[in-house]
C-alpha cells in the first residue's frame, strides 16, 4: 500500500513538472510578470492571464531545474575526487 502510493505521487509530480515545464519553455520569452488582467475582464481575460501565469510557472520550474542541474556537476566532481584522494 504503502510503496503504491508513494509511487503514484511520484508519477503524478513527475507529471505536472513535465507538463509545467513544457508551457514554459515553450511562450516564456513573449510573457511578463506580473500578468495583468483588464479593468473590465471578460472570460478570455482571465483564460489568459491564467495560461500566463502558469507559463511563468514553468519557466521558472525549467531555471529552478537547470540551476540545480548546473550546481549539482562541480559538487559531484569534488566529492567524487575527494572520495579518491
Amino acid at each position: 500500500m504503502r510503496k503504491t502510493l508513494i509511487r503514484t505521487v511520484a508519477i503524478a509530480a513527475m507529471a505536472a513538472g513535465a507538463f509545467g515545464l513544457a508551457g514554459g519553455i515553450a511562450s516564456a520569452d513573449e510573457l511578463t510578470a506580473p500578468v495583468v488582467v483588464p479593468s473590465h475582464p471578460t472570460g478570455a481575460d482571465y483564460v489568459n492571464a491564467w495560461n500566463e501565469s502558469g507559463a511563468l510557472l514553468g519557466a521558472g520550474a525549467a531555471g529552478l531545474v537547470s540551476s540545480a542541474w548546473a550546481g549539482a556537476i562541480p559538487s559531484i566532481i569534488q566529492g567524487a575526487a575527494g572520495s579518491l584522494g
